[in-house]
């Protein structure tokens, strides 16, 4: 899987997040690890960075297109 920053990329098995998918946002990517946004990432919260490998395992798919504009996708919508 290609990882892009900027992209939104959805859990293979996605969760409730205060509300929201517990979706995840590439703010910046490496050669071997990716910080990422989302729901679950507090406001004043320092961006979480895990491993590519650990990402891609996480990831299902690229939401950035089903995604309503400027907000997470509410859970179960």
């Amino acid at each position: 899987m290609e990882l892009i920053k900027g992209r939104v990329y959805r859990a293979k098995k996605p969760a409730n997040c205060n509300g929201y998918y517990n979706d995840r946002q590439i703010v910046w990517t490496g050669t071997s690890s990716v910080q990422y946004d989302g729901p679950a990432v507090r406001n004043g919260q320092r961006y979480p960075t895990v491993s590519r490998e650990k990402f891609e395992s996480w990831a299902g798919e690229d939401v950035t297109e089903k995604l309503p504009p400027g907000d997470w996708q509410r859970f179960g919508v």
